[in-house]
């Protein structure tokens, strides 16, 4: 996927990918955030916060680790144009075509 990409493009593709990784993971951070809440107010104990951490961290957290930081990043920013996470403007004419290729060759969907 990657041989016929300039060094620009692929560091691009990369740029995007990074961002929409933060995106998400900010996003699921503030789930993790709600359950530092529920404790502080004793709605949980600490053994409970405990696993909610290592079910973000086995779970979510690795699962968009895997999504965003592959060898193959255009497959990443499809998913994130997908997913609505990167929006075509971002991603610009020069990639875009590409990026909506693979997504349509591949049949990338959102797989949570």
């Amino acid at each position: 996927m990657t041989k016929d990409r300039s060094k620009k493009e692929q560091r691009r593709l990369r740029e995007l990918a990074a961002t929409a990784y933060e995106r998400e993971m900010n996003g699921a951070a503030e789930g993790l955030l709600k359950q530092f809440e529920r404790w502080k107010n004793k709605q949980i104990d600490v053994f409970e916060l405990n696993d909610k951490i290592h079910e973000f961290h086995n779970g979510i957290s690795r699962d968009l680790y895997r999504r965003y930081t592959g060898e193959h990043p255009e497959l990443s920013v499809a998913i994130a144009l997908n997913r609505g996470i990167l929006s075509r403007e971002e991603i610009g004419e020069e990639l875009l075509l590409s990026v909506e290729g693979i997504a349509t060759l591949f049949h990338v969907r959102d797989p949570q």
